[in-house]
């Protein structure tokens, strides 16, 4: 996919990273106060939601995270 980027920022440890869509393309943030293993699932977690369209979905992203982790 070549319209995705990552980048690392300091958040606060309760995030482990999140995705912003603008104009069909994708910034997965991660948080640089985690580890390298921990980036790496979030980043998986991040892909999986590009993958399955959930930006374009009409649901609450709560209600989507519900499905992602199950």
């Amino acid at each position: 996919m070549e319209n995705i980027r990552t980048i690392l920022l300091p958040l606060p440890t309760t995030i482990g990273g999140y995705t912003i869509l603008k104009d069909d393309f994708y910034t997965i943030v991660l948080n640089s106060n985690l580890s390298f293993e921990h980036n790496m699932e979030s980043y998986k977690h991040e892909l999986q939601h590009i993958k399955n369209r959930d930006f374009y979905k009409r649901s609450s992203a709560d209600l989507i995270e519900v499905f992602a982790h199950n």
